[in-house]
């Protein structure tokens, strides 16, 4: 099993060691630690689809309006010949 944490160090403390231990029970385990470049947390993929979602405002698309319904290419697509 395979778990990453992304974390602030003053965000460790003794509910994150029993989540640990509760979680790894009965089993060796390997802790690595290193320090996590900030261009890399600008462009994680949760991160920019946070950011998304904050920067939409509902009210700026009516209820009655299918704003995905252009998004689909209706195309057939290109010829194949086998």
């Amino acid at each position: 099993m395979y778990t990453l944490y992304k974390l602030n160090p003053a965000d460790l403390n003794e509910n994150f060691l029993q989540a640990l231990q509760l979680l790894f029970s009965g089993k060796t385990i390997e802790v690595s630690v290193r320090e996590v470049d900030a261009a890399n947390e600008s462009t994680d993929i949760w991160q920019a689809i946070q950011r998304f979602r904050q920067s939409m405002t509902p009210t700026d698309y009516p209820d009655n309006e299918d704003i995905f319904a252009n998004v689909r290419d209706r195309s057939t697509g290109r010829e194949v010949a086998l």
